[in-house]
């Protein structure tokens, strides 16, 4: 979907409109499937114009590619800010932190409605799981990946390398639990998750201490 540049002069107007087109767009989506949200109702629910909805977005799947990018959004300006602190402190508080954090999304009711969705229709519209995997899991690890980029403690390391790191990261955060997630059971606890977390990140500090020559 088109973001608007801070100075433009609507820019708060068109954001509020993003905003709630998206928000119409998940609803329909979960509501009536891919196949059967309308652009007509969205844009009736969003409360703009057929016209507006256009103007934001090419068609569904760039509003079903923002749907999928807002699970991977902060929820309000209280969890950027602890964010923001987050991101002051030792590198292994704060991928403790966004392994907590990316557990939870992964987890959340949201996202798994998001995901039960994407597996009733793929059979019709196998592009849809493209857009979850990407926007969701490839999205965190392009985040971390571009945060590691930044970070001394990666200096050393070649793109490729840090890279696989950050997928690998990711991936010792999921475990059975995601499938009694889905299944509507109970996932993972607090404690697991934090333990997971400190784990990943034990590993990947571990990881960033190899000297470059040990890098396959």
């Amino acid at each position: 979907m088109k973001d608007w540049a801070a100075d433009h002069p609507k820019a708060k107007l068109m954001a509020r409109k993003r905003a709630a087109i998206v928000d119409a767009a998940r609803e329909a989506f979960l509501r009536d499937g891919y196949g059967g949200a309308s652009m007509e109702r969205i844009a009736k629910e969003a409360g703009v114009s057929i016209m507006t909805l256009y103007r934001h977005a090419e068609g569904k799947d760039d509003l079903f590619s923002a749907v999928i990018a807002q699970a991977c959004h902060p929820a309000d300006q209280a969890e950027q800010a602890r964010i923001d602190e987050t991101l002051q402190k030792p590198l292994p508080e704060i991928l403790v932190f966004i392994g907590v954090m990316f557990q939870e999304r992964i987890a959340s009711p949201a996202t798994t409605s998001l995901f039960r969705t994407v597996m009733v229709e793929t059979p019709r519209f196998p592009h849809l799981a493209d857009i979850a995997y990407h926007g969701l899991i490839g999205a965190h690890a392009d985040a971390l990946d571009a945060f590691l980029a930044q970070r001394d403690e990666a200096a050393a390391l070649d793109p490729g390398r840090r890279q696989k790191l950050s997928r690998a990261f990711l991936d010792r955060l999921v475990g059975l639990d995601s499938f009694r997630v889905l299944l509507g059971l109970d996932g993972a606890t607090d404690v697991e998750r934090l333990t997971r977390a400190k784990l990943a990140a034990a590993e990947l500090v571990a990881a960033l201490s190899v000297p470059t020559s040990g890098q396959r």
